[in-house]
């Protein structure tokens, strides 16, 4: 008989409701809504609808215009998006192939501007904080110490790994397959994405994010955005990994 520890603190918890009402609420997923077809001949019915939200984007070290061009190209991913969505609805699919189809490349771009869309609403969430702070007691602190020996470790694979991006973006998360917290890189929006991985921190490296401020000098534009990580945003985040790992663990 398998003994139970009525001292953890998950004892008694339904962790597979936390896990459930945490992705329902987390304040950084985008509202997708349905949209309905009028022809139910023809159509799944599995369209949605993005709705852009509102960021503040206070930051001491990027510029007002940097800030309206990200937040415009953030929306033109959101209408992409919504067209795509729409497309699929009626797309035919009796005559798909691995070759030439159209239902493979609106596939191909929904993957890449459903990932666009989530990435940058993560990254405006959890970057922008002039009053940045971390502290050592927190959740963030003692799971980015355990799983990489220090703090400063974590930082320095962190921004290795934001550097090596050939254009796209750097993600701290939760992987659930390894049971611990990783850094890696995306290119672009969908290259080099792991799978069964819950992202907690992100940050913009596509040069649109930095060149306007910082010309070329990315390595610059990344110690400041690491220097205003909303920390109270990301340590929410990293509630809702531990939810995931205990439930993942059981």
């Amino acid at each position: 008989m398998k003994s139970i520890d009525r001292t953890h603190p998950l004892v008694g918890v339904d962790v597979e409701k936390i896990v459930k009402e945490s992705i329902r609420n987390s304040p950084v997923i985008t509202d997708f809504g349905s949209r309905r077809h009028a022809d139910k001949s023809t159509s799944l019915d599995e369209s949605y609808v993005a709705e852009p939200k509102q960021f503040k984007q206070v930051s001491e070290f990027v510029s007002q215009k940097t800030k309206s061009a990200h937040i415009e190209k953030y929306k033109n991913y959101i209408d992409a998006l919504n067209d795509i969505s729409s497309e699929l609805d009626s797309v035919d699919r009796s005559s798909v192939n691995n070759r030439n189809s159209e239902f493979r490349s609106l596939k191909i771009d929904e993957i890449w501007n459903l990932n666009a869309v989530w990435l940058h609403e993560l990254y405006f969430s959890n970057c922008f904080d002039p009053n940045s702070e971390i502290v050592m007691d927190s959740m963030s602190f003692m799971r980015l110490q355990r799983d990489f020996g220090t703090f400063d470790d974590w930082q320095r694979d962190f921004m290795a790994c934001a550097l090596a991006s050939r254009g796209g973006w750097a993600v701290c998360g939760y992987h659930m397959f390894l049971r611990k917290y990783v850094n890696f890189f995306v290119d672009e929006h969908s290259q080099g994405v792991p799978i069964g991985f819950f992202p907690l921190i992100v940050v913009d490296m596509w040069e649109h994010a930095y060149y306007k401020d910082y010309l070329n000098d990315s390595k610059s534009y990344l110690v400041t955005q690491m220097r205003e990580f909303n920390w109270a945003v990301i340590e929410e985040r990293f509630k809702r990994a531990e939810a995931i790992s205990a439930a993942v663990k059981s």
